[in-house]
């Protein structure tokens, strides 16, 4: 039985690139296909609000629904919905024979079940309750989405979101920054917003003479003036570029507002920081409280606990040496493709089997 896999988009942007097409290669070619609902041409802002939005999400939906009904004997392993923001259509799928595992990274029933467009919050509500409920099995990336899941479905299995450890092997400290006490953090522009809430804490560690520097990979440029004045420096994102830049952290952080999209996320960003011997800082979610797997990285909620925490790494950095130390072996054997793609691939043989 070959299997399809439906990402929402290509190798481009990071979801689908670490929950799908990392793990590609440990599947035999010839038993495979991948087909994304949205192609490299896809710009959120630009086909949710430009003029070309109706006729190229029409047509992306299109092509996607004519691969479903060229399924024959085949598993679909789906990222996180068919069709966005359309019904899910239970009745067509079960003539058809439908048989799909789906994935989530992402808590993105709370987008239908708490959207502020209450004809949305209606009508699609249910509509990741009713996806779950009707897939062969489950794949989830954090404790929350596990949680939800469960309660519509018990094939549940979760997977965190990975890194290819072979690329962080030889991640390393440049010399230039030996001796500087760097705060880093790499995120995207969305997520960009979460640091804002901390300025106050960066004024005040200057303020208790901590010689720090900030370095923010992939911030949204939008919104540099509101740390005008700080010692900062933001770095553009490229592949190329984002393991040898993490590594010359002292810390990685990873704030972030408390509302429950949130508290489904993977703590991804932990394990890149973890990857590359970094100790973290990180709102203190349970996925994020279950990566540190009790090596001694620290959790704040207020301002207090983040100035707290910053002065005990600060002030005690053989200590958190010790933490990186221990953070890059707990990556290596669970949250790596290395060691969960045997995990994933067991589970997808079983579903196929069921």
């Amino acid at each position: 039985m070959s299997i399809i896999f439906m990402p929402k988009y290509t190798e481009k942007a990071a979801s689908s690139r670490y929950r799908t097409y990392q793990y590609l290669k440990y599947f035999d070619q010839k038993e495979f296909k991948v087909c994304p609902l949205f192609d490299d041409s896809y710009v959120p802002a630009k086909h949710i609000y430009g003029k070309q939005s109706k006729s190229y999400i029409i047509k992306r939906y299109l092509l996607r629904m004519g691969v479903l009904l060229k399924i024959s004997n085949s598993v679909i392993f789906l990222e996180k919905e068919f069709f966005p923001y359309l019904p899910f259509m239970r009745l067509i799928f079960k003539l058809m024979k439908v048989k799909y595992i789906v994935d989530y990274d992402d808590a993105i029933f709370h987008r239908y079940d708490q959207n502020k467009n209450i004809f949305i919050k209606a009508f699609f509500k249910n509509k990741i309750a009713n996806v779950i409920k009707n897939a062969k099995g489950v794949i989830t990336g954090s404790p929350y989405l596990t949680e939800y899941a469960l309660k519509f479905n018990k094939n549940v299995f979760e997977i965190p979101t990975s890194i290819d450890f072979s690329r962080y092997e030889n991640a390393a400290k440049s010399s230039n920054v030996a001796n500087k006490f760097i705060i880093g953090w790499i995120g995207s522009k969305t997520t960009s917003i979460n640091l804002i809430p901390l300025i106050p804490v960066f004024k005040e560690l200057s303020l208790k003479s901590i010689h720090y520097e900030l370095r923010f990979i992939g911030f949204d440029t939008e919104l540099e003036n509101k740390f005008k004045g700080l010692p900062i420096r933001f770095i553009k994102w490229s592949k190329s570029i984002e393991i040898k830049e993490i590594a010359n952290f002292s810390l990685g952080i990873m704030p972030l507002d408390d509302n429950d999209f949130n508290r489904g996320k993977c703590a991804f960003k932990l394990i890149q920081y973890m990857a590359s011997g970094v100790p973290t800082i990180s709102t203190p979610f349970e996925s994020n409280k279950k990566v540190d797997r009790g090596n001694g990285n620290l959790f704040a909620s207020t301002n207090d606990e983040w100035l707290n925490c910053f002065e005990r790494a600060y002030r005690n950095p053989e200590a958190f040496k010790s933490v990186g130390f221990k953070n890059r072996l707990t990556v290596k054997e669970f949250y790596s493709i290395q060691s969960n793609s045997e995990h994933l691939l067991e589970y997808i043989q079983k579903m196929q089997s069921s």
